[in-house]
């Protein structure tokens, strides 16, 4: 291999995961045995059935498709930087898949011996590639819209654009941004000083702020701007503009070189639609639209089935999870902006003026939204003078009342323990807020800290978020402590996990249905003990599950092995749970948290019995750790 060649095939491994968790050293090991095959279009490059499996591909130029022979359903699309054929190195037997060159393609060929020899010494790359097969084995029974997978996550956004943006100097006046749009056609033009994007102005602010607003247009163009304007590396993919856009609600992401930070493109929302054939920014800008309760209902469940075709274009479990956290967000922002716009209409000079926030507690506050959601929020206001305090409850009340109303009118249910702001008890001023926190946190009352363990899993939803600060600072003055963690681990170490004794999946009928609770019978065991060892470790800047298992991992705590060990199961749960979700949204059914193990693949049940023997086995080291 010539060195040139060499050298270039090591730097792709660099910049590809899993690869680039790897020493310099571990790499070199893997390009000593390494070798490059070419593969004309149409050319079979593993045959399905085969079992012998000689390498690691990974491909530097090209395109694979792997597909079932049989039956034609396509698996994955392999793009340069891409690799397949672990599966047969890590489980042998039969090739449950061909792999086939879409069109001129070039594979670094990994020899078995350099991959399994990097496998047994280096965990990470390892759960790397487990992670890998379970995704797959998940997904056996799926028409994965794999074309759609590969230009949502192998396309990378140097590779979309395609135009160079109008720009001006950061100097010019509005006349001449408008004239430059004008002269190209375009809706918004970039900013730059030095070839560094430092504004945007779009066709709106030049109609909203200067024709309609009678403003000069020989002032300068960067009076219309006012923020910087958000930025994306040219390395970064398509999913990142997509949910990006989506989190910042924006219709333009400014596209720059990833190490000089030199403007490169204008990516709009119309091009990531043009790429993926789906528009799910369109969502949030409906949602910004709507005007009434009823709409936000009606578009709520139509999100939630479209929410299925990204799922089917590969969107990974914990990336999807953010994906509808994100969107019951912003359709929860927009309730509690339109319930307090009416009832301040409706009351006048009657309506309390005063800084206030919504708080989400439970799965909504640890960003693990599902499409069967509950009610689990709070409210939280500024002390009010004592004169005034009266008047601040009863306003408060009114709006927190109406805002839970409206909640469930959009499909979200009441809540199992009856923590939601329509109680006078999760509808207090913030010193009273601070001061139950203090308690809980405490472990002083072990009761009173299980019954308000959901509000552990707390963020600001809505309103001023500097109201929650003074609650978690009142958690964080009683960390460490080892009773608490106890406490509020206690459930979830303690509950029977749906497996018998001879490794069958238990089941259970409820409300007529046969199948297994899923998030209540395992994945609530799991979010306790998360949460308790997050605590345990002082981890506050977090509450999501993920976020918490990683971290106590890195951590000294005594049971970061655990931890670590709990983050591949609790992936396995939440597509099993997100899956069967979407899948009944789509149908037009409601949601439920029941799966049925016996309408799975063989693969799929083994996979699922593997995740309740891990979850098992944490719970026995927690309740042994804790005294439980």
């Amino acid at each position: 291999m010539a060195p040139s060649l060499s050298a270039q095939i090591a730097e792709l491994l660099a910049e590809t995961e899993p690869f680039d968790i790897l020493s310099d050293e571990e790499r070199q090991s893997l390009l000593q045995k390494m070798t490059l095959e070419l593969y004309a279009p149409g050319e079979v490059i593993l045959q399905q059935g085969d079992d012998i499996h000689r390498a690691l591909y990974v491909v530097t130029e090209g395109l694979v498709r792997l597909e079932e022979a049989e039956s034609g359903r396509t698996i994955n699309m392999a793009g340069a930087g891409a690799h397949f054929g672990a599966y047969g190195l890590l489980q042998g037997g039969a090739l449950p898949y061909e792999a086939r060159a879409v069109e001129q393609t070039s594979c670094a060929l990994i020899a078995a011996e350099s991959f399994q020899r990097l496998v047994k010494e280096n965990d990470t790359f390892k759960a790397y590639f487990e992670a890998d097969i379970k995704r797959y084995v998940r997904t056996l029974d799926e028409d994965i819209d794999a074309s759609g997978a590969f230009l949502l996550f192998d396309t990378t956004l140097g590779g979309v654009l395609r135009a160079e943006p109008p720009t001006v100097e950061v100097g010019a006046t509005v006349r001449e941004a408008a004239q430059v749009m004008a002269g190209t056609d375009a809706d918004a033009v970039v900013l730059v000083q030095d070839g560094t994007p430092v504004g945007l102005v779009t066709e709106g602010d030049l109609v909203e702020r200067v024709l309609a607003a009678g403003g000069d247009p020989g002032s300068p163009a960067m009076d219309l701007v006012e923020r910087p304007p958000i930025a994306l590396r040219t390395d970064e993919r398509l999913y990142d503009a997509m949910r990006t856009m989506m989190r910042e609600r924006i219709r333009r992401i400014v596209v720059v070189d990833g190490e000089s930070g030199a403007l490169r493109g204008l990516l709009t929302a119309e091009d990531v639609s043009h790429f993926r054939g789906l528009d799910p920014v369109a969502t949030t800008e409906r949602l910004e639209r709507a005007q009434s309760v009823e709409e936000l209902a009606a578009l709520r469940a139509d999100s939630n089935r479209r929410l299925y075709r990204l799922y089917h274009q590969g969107v990974h479990s914990e990336d999807l999870l953010d994906l509808v956290t994100e969107i019951d967000d912003q359709l929860k922002r927009r309730v509690l902006s339109t319930v307090e716009r009416d009832l301040r209409e409706e009351l006048g000079d009657e309506a309390y003026d005063g800084p206030w926030a919504w708080i989400a507690f439970g799965a909504a506050g640890r960003r693990e939204s599902v499409l069967k959601a509950w009610q689990d929020n709070g409210l939280v206001y500024a002390d009010p003078e004592p004169q005034s305090a009266d008047r601040a409850a009863a306003y408060y009340e009114k709006l927190a009342t109406r805002v839970v109303k409206a909640l469930r009118q959009c499909g979200y249910g009441d809540p199992e323990n009856g923590i939601d702001a329509s109680h006078a008890a999760f509808r207090q001023p913030v010193s009273q807020w601070t001061a139950a926190f203090d308690a809980w946190a405490s472990g002083a009352d072990a009761g009173a800290t299980a019954r308000g363990a959901l509000c552990f899993d707390l963020r600001a939803l809505y309103g001023d978020a500097e109201l929650v600060d003074p609650l978690r600072a009142a958690i964080r003055a009683h960390l460490p402590n080892q009773r608490l963690s106890a406490i509020l681990a206690r459930d979830g170490a303690r509950t029977d996990l749906p497996l018998s004794t001879f490794g069958r999946v238990e089941v259970e009928e409820i409300d007529g249905r046969t199948g297994l609770d899923l998030r209540a019978r395992v994945i609530q065991p799991v979010v306790r003990m998360g949460r308790a060892l997050a605590l345990d470790a002082g981890y506050l800047d977090s509450t999501n599950t993920f976020d918490r298992l990683r971290q106590v991992a890195k951590s000294e705590h005594p049971l970061r092995a655990q931890a670590k060990a709990l983050v591949p199961p609790f992936t396995t749960l939440v597509d099993l749970h997100l899956r069967e979700q979407m899948q009944a949204a789509e149908r037009g059914e409601r949601p439920t948290d029941l799966i049925d193990p016996d309408s799975m693949h063989k693969s799929q049940q083994n996979l699922l019995k593997e995740t309740l023997k891990s979850v098992q086995s944490a719970q026995s080291a927690v309740r042994k750790h804790y005294g439980l």
